[in-house]
């Protein structure tokens, strides 16, 4: 029986929906520092899953599909995500 949660895993860990996974993962990498951990291709080639880390914290993320949607298929918000980080100016003037 798999261990409840998985080894190296978060027991919480937010699940993003992206239309461009592989964008998500640059864009995350670049602006925040997470690091990839995992990435699933589809039949098409394009990412069907990823998991990225930050220090303690893993994000999962996915393509949004028939049963799964995305704020902007929605449009509003559907979920938040909090990051913290040491230097919270710093991170802005990068993010800009």
């Amino acid at each position: 029986m798999p261990a409840n949660p998985p080894e190296n895993m978060p027991r919480i860990s937010p699940y993003l929906y992206y239309r461009d996974v592989a964008g998500a993962l640059d864009w995350l990498a670049r602006t925040f520092g997470f690091t990839e951990r995992m990435r699933m291709p589809g039949p098409d080639g394009s990412v069907m899953h990823a998991e990225m880390e930050l220090a303690d914290g893993v994000v999962m993320m996915g393509c949004p599909g028939p049963d799964y949607r995305n704020p902007g298929q929605l449009g509003g918000s559907t979920q938040s995500l909090y990051v913290y980080v040491d230097d919270v100016d710093k991170h802005f003037q990068h993010a800009k």
